[in-house]
């Protein structure tokens, strides 16, 4: 799951909902890079997700790292990889509009409950694209849906 937080000020643990966050994030990092820690719980179709991570995001760049699974996106697409099964899903990019329309399908399914916690707010100079792309080895299954 991805979910994208910024709240400006810092040390506070605040919950915002998915929708807010995706956009707050993306009006900040129009002009800067923001890094956001998280912690999330989920309930979707009755399984319990656990996870936290950072989320860095920048003009239309940005990479989700959490505990099981890392999402880059760029202009060359967006990879999902599954850390623990060295799988990657490569698919055309994701735009923040996309990730609205995910967290809006995913909030109006009958007993989904998702709450998200800001851990932690930083914003710095932009970073170099290369910040924003996956390192994958060899020994990775990659499965290109572009």
């Amino acid at each position: 799951m991805i979910l994208l937080a910024l709240s400006f000020s810092t040390g506070i643990s605040s919950a915002q909902t998915p929708e807010k966050l995706v956009s707050d994030v993306r009006a900040a990092a129009e002009d800067a890079c923001v890094t956001v820690g998280y912690s999330m719980s989920a309930t979707v179709d009755d399984a319990v997700i656990e996870d936290s991570g950072t989320v860095m995001a920048q003009d239309d760049l940005w990479c989700l790292k959490g505990e099981a699974i890392e999402i880059y996106t760029s202009k060359e697409g967006t990879w999902i990889l599954h850390l623990q099964a060295k799988e990657a899903i490569v698919e055309p990019q994701w735009t923040y509009d996309d990730l609205e329309a995910f967290y809006r399908t995913l909030l109006s399914s009958s007993g989904n409950v998702v709450d998200v916690r800001i851990l932690s707010r930083e914003i710095s100079e932009k970073k170099p694209v290369s910040s924003f792309v996956p390192v994958t080895g060899s020994d990775w299954v990659v499965t290109d849906l572009r």
